[in-house]
């Protein structure tokens, strides 16, 4: 307790009580009893009502519904399923918003996740803060929110610390890097939201290239190698603690019209070589 030095610590906790004192005020209609009127949310109410009426019935969701197009898998908007795993993350998750409220939480955790990123920068704990604001309450996020794309902005929140694990790993900080890189890749991962997660690949991939590069100039590729080979196991540990969602997605979009499965035909007089092509 020596080494300790409050000193060093107080601008994080400063940070985290701004953090949290924004979102309260920006979203004080919240704790008066109002609720947002999200598009998104109330259809996929009217999509899943059926499925829980089933549920009230039977005590267990279908496995398929006909709410949905002419009819789809259940697992598609409503099922349940609890393990370790998931249960363990879900009190790291909701101890990162300090179990604050929705929306609350979605713009205390997308300042401290940027505001953590801006720290392995080396970026000035007061400078910081404004740039976890600013990344929060860009304009774009509370549109999102007010339509209902939750899941939208929560992987937009974590995105930041994906970044700042694959930073640390390129720092030298093996285990520390690899440790964030995976949780927070399974938390961006597991929203099921794969545009953000594609754009973070991008911005992932130009990252490694620019390091690799650098690696090259100082004649320390093992260094690059070593790092790059961690991050993408960190993300692929991550993948790996979302298959349970993300594979039944994908072996079902083989059968859809986005995955190019579509019967439709682009003229009736010649329907095999006018037959539509991909998703």
């Amino acid at each position: 307790m020596k080494n300790f030095d409050f000193k060093k610590l107080l601008p994080h906790i400063i940070a985290i009580v701004v953090f949290a004192l924004v979102a309260v005020v920006y979203c004080k209609p919240s704790l008066q009893g109002k609720v947002l009127n999200q598009h998104d949310s109330q259809g996929w109410k009217g999509m899943a009502q059926q499925s829980f009426e089933v549920k009230e019935k039977t005590g267990k969701f279908p496995l398929w519904t006909n709410s949905m197009f002419g009819g789809m898998p259940t697992y598609q908007i409503a099922m349940e399923g609890t393990t370790n795993i998931g249960a363990g993350s879900e009190v790291i998750r909701k101890a990162m918003q300090l179990w604050l409220p929705e929306p609350i939480a979605f713009f205390f955790l997308a300042s401290l996740c940027f505001y953590i990123l801006c720290i392995v920068l080396g970026v000035s704990p007061w400078v910081a803060i404004f740039g976890g604001l600013a990344y929060a309450y860009s304009t774009y996020n509370p549109i999102i929110i007010s339509v209902g794309h939750n899941t939208k902005m929560m992987s937009l929140a974590y995105a930041p610390m994906v970044i700042a694990g694959l930073m640390l790993l390129f720092q030298r900080k093996y285990l520390l890097g690899f440790l964030i890189t995976a949780l927070f890749a399974a938390f961006t991962i597991g929203q099921s939201h794969l545009q953000v997660v594609y754009y973070l690949l991008i911005i992932a991939g130009c990252i490694t290239v620019a390091f690799f590069i650098n690696a090259y100039k100082e004649k320390d590729l093992l260094h690059g190698i070593k790092a790059s080979a961690l991050g993408l196991a960190g993300g692929l540990l991550g993948l790996g603690a979302c298959a349970g969602g993300i594979l039944p997605t994908y072996d079902y979009a083989k059968e859809t019209m986005r995955g190019g499965a579509s019967q439709l035909t682009l003229s009736a007089a010649d329907s095999s070589t006018n037959k539509t092509k991909g998703g």
